[in-house]
Order: structure tokens, then C-alpha cells, then sequence
């Protein structure tokens, strides 16, 4: 038998791939070195570790109370947070806050007109969960976007994938809102139903309308405002039918609790709803946007009862439209006077009536709100505005504090 004689240059070859074979690369971990300026700043979130070749970890600065965040530093640098980072050797960075001085500055958006992250267009409603995120209906993009406390970027929390009516689609959507699962409520106001996404979905469900525009109590025409009580019962306002409807979990159909006799200033009727919230006890707060006031249906109730209006005000200016309403420590309303460019404060207790922010008090052009939609207080008693037609969301921190 013959003897096949290798060629020594493919042994070597060969040699060489079965030793190269043997090395793992496993074993191979890049560190992530992490500082914080000042120490009490704030924190980085993943703080450090060890990362194996060419993985692309987010990495985010998170700030303290009475802090912001300013910049990175290192690694990686800019103001993008959170941010994105890539494993080819060992990174050192470190994230710089500053103290949180600003009487008014903005959380998000800001930055024109645009769909990119750092953007928004034509904000309408924001709520804020219980870890602190911010969620920003961002209606022209057709999706709602979360910022994180000191983001700088927005991450997609629901649509962002063209105007439709597919389950992951928003078409212009209002008013939102988030329970203390995460989950959000969106009215979807061009596709006439109240879409649910779960916490970190990629769709959303139908739980109520979605039949269609029209007025029977299984649709819904133009919702835009909306609030869910502690028992996920979800009330909805439409400006198409001039109502609000209320929907218990897992119902095909709403009832009419207030409004729902066609567009008018009588006390059974609404015209043109945008903001609701609702008590603890099951009272109804509707900002009647076109008729100038704030109405208050108590449960079973077949007329409302006006409780703030324009004349109250007792200004000299022309009409004002309330827009966004929120109830804060079930005692204080807080209103958008979206015509006005300011946000009242209304006692449900004393019936006392304030200015807590104005456009019309700054002399900074740039700080001005224009066309506020909706307002909430964050726990430290900072007043949050969706500044739509600015695109952005400011925060202003009341004159008192």
C-alpha cells in the first residue's frame, strides 16, 4: 500500500488551525470602569463589570433629586443618555452631574420639530409612573415615548411605526395614561379605540372602541381624554360625541357618564372635552373645552356642575380654553389655560383659585410655553407641561418652592 505523503506546508497549515481552534475566546472579558462627578450626583446603571469582545451594552446615568445630568466623559463623551458603548477593550467612563437649579428647563424634546429620539412633535399628554419615567404621547409621530429621569433621549414604549390601525400602530395619539404595573393607556384618537400596552410590549390591544367611528356605546368618536381609577376601570373623553364613556375590564361596551346629548353649554351637555380625571371616590372632572369651564359630574349623575369657568378668573383676557386637567392628592386640580399660556391651580376644598405658572410672568422668549396640553406634578411638587406646540415638555418649579 502506498503512503500518502502530506505536503509540509499543509501540515503546517494544518497544525496551526487545530491550535487556533483550541484557544476560547470565552475566556476573553473587557472591563468597564465607571466614575461619577461629583459622588452624590447620581448613579450609572450598569455601575461596572466585565463584557466579552464586541457585545453593545446601554449604559445610563441616573441623577439623584436636585440633580441633573450633565455629561459624559471618558470612553465615551457627549450628552446622549442613555447611551451605547462597545466591548473592544477595557472602557473607563464617568458621568457628570450638576446641581438642579433651573427654575424652568426642559425634560424632553427641545430640539425641533423631529422624529428622532431627542424629539418630539406635538406633544399632548404625559404621565409620569411610579419609578419616575416620563411617557410623552408624541402625536405626529404617532407613537409614546419614555424618558427616564435625566434622559436626554426617548426610547419608543409603544408605536413609532407609521400612522395605522394595525395592534403595534398609533394613528395621532391624545391623552394617556400608566398604571402602577407600567401598563399605558393610549387613546388613539384617528383610530376611534383606547389601546393597552403592556409593560415592554411590542402591541398593543383594543379594550375599547375600535368599531368604527360612531356614537353607540360600543365605539368611540375621537377619544382624546383619558384616566383609569385603582380598579383599572378606564373613563374616556370624546371630542366627537361631545361625552365621556366609562369602561370596566374586559366589556364590549362603555356607558355614557356624562355629556352624550350632542355639542352644547347646558348642564347635560359638553362641547369639545379634552381633559378628564377622576376621585377616589368616582367624581369626574371634565375640562368642557369649548364652553370654558371645568365641570364636575358626581357618580350617577345626569347633569354637571361647574366649578371653575372663565368668568371666575376675572381677567381681561379673551376666552380661555382648558385643555388638560390632573388631580393632585385628590384636593387640587391642576388646568391647562391653553389660550392663555399658563396652568391654574383650583382648591377643591377652599374653591380658591391661582396662577401657579404664566408664559405672560417670563421674559426669556424661549421659555414661554406655547399651546400647553396637559400637566402633572412630579413628587417633588415640580409642575410638568406638554408644551405641544413647542415640542418639548418643560418642567417648572412653582415660585413658593
Amino acid at each position: 500500500m502506498m503512503t500518502k505523503i502530506l505536503n509540509p506546508l499543509f501540515a503546517l497549515i494544518l497544525i496551526y488551525s487545530c491550535s487556533k481552534n483550541e484557544v476560547s475566546t470565552d475566556s476573553v472579558q473587557f472591563e468597564l470602569k465607571t466614575e461619577l462627578w461629583p459622588e452624590e450626583g447620581g448613579t450609572v446603571i450598569p455601575s461596572a463589570g466585565n463584557y466579552t469582545p464586541y457585545i453593545i451594552k446601554s449604559i445610563y446615568a441616573k441623577p439623584k433629586p436636585g440633580w441633573v445630568f450633565d455629561r459624559w466623559e471618558g470612553a465615551i463623551s457627549g450628552r446622549e443618555n442613555p447611551t451605547q458603548i462597545s466591548f473592544f477593550r477595557d472602557h473607563a467612563i464617568r458621568a457628570v452631574f450638576k446641581k438642579d437649579t433651573f427654575k424652568i428647563r426642559t425634560l424632553a424634546g427641545g430640539n425641533g420639530k423631529g422624529s428622532e429620539l431627542n424629539q418630539l412633535f406635538y406633544p399632548t399628554g404625559i404621565a409620569l409612573d411610579l419609578s419616575g419615567d416620563l411617557y410623552v404621547s408624541d402625536m405626529y409621530n404617532h407613537r409614546i415615548q419614555r424618558w427616564r429621569p435625566g434622559a436626554t433621549v426617548g426610547i419608543t414604549a409603544a408605536g413609532g411605526n407609521g400612522f395605522g390601525n394595525a395592534p403595534n400602530q398609533l394613528d395621532e395619539p391624545g391623552k394617556i395614561a400608566v398604571d402602577t404595573r407600567g401598563n399605558l393607556y393610549i387613546a388613539d384618537t384617528r383610530n376611534h379605540r383606547i389601546q393597552k400596552w403592556e409593560h415592554a410590549a411590542l402591541s398593543g390591544s383594543t379594550i375599547a372602541g375600535g368599531r368604527g367611528m360612531g356614537n353607540r356605546t360600543d365605539q368611540l368618536n375621537k377619544p382624546f381624554g383619558i384616566a383609569i381609577d385603582n380598579n383599572g376601570v378606564v373613563y374616556v373623553s370624546e371630542i366627537g360625541n361631545h361625552r365621556v364613556t366609562k369602561w370596566t375590564p374586559d366589556t364590549a361596551e362603555g356607558e355614557v357618564i356624562a355629556g352624550g346629548n350632542g355639542e352644547g353649554n347646558a348642564a347635560n351637555q359638553l362641547a369639545f372635552p379634552l381633559g378628564i380625571a377622576v376621585s377616589r371616590d368616582g367624581s369626574l372632572y371634565v375640562a368642557d373645552t369649548y364652553n370654558h369651564r371645568i365641570q364636575k359630574w358626581n357618580p350617577g349623575a345626569k347633569k354637571g356642575i361647574t366649578i371653575l369657568s372663565a368668568d371666575d378668573l376675572k381677567d381681561d383676557l379673551r376666552r380661555h380654553y382648558f385643555s388638560g386637567i390632573s388631580l393632585v392628592d385628590n384636593n387640587l386640580l391642576l388646568v391647562t389655560d391653553y389660550e392663555q399660556k399658563r396652568i391654574l391651580q383650583y382648591d377643591l376644598t377652599t374653591k380658591a383659585v391661582q396662577i401657579v405658572a404664566a408664559s405672560s410672568s417670563l421674559d426669556n422668549e424661549n421659555e414661554k410655553l406655547s399651546q400647553p396640553y396637559q400637566v402633572v406634578l412630579d413628587p417633588l411638587g415640580s409642575i410638568i407641561i406638554a408644551d405641544a406646540k413647542n415640542n418639548r415638555i418643560q418642567k417648572w418649579i412653582p415660585e413658593s418652592k
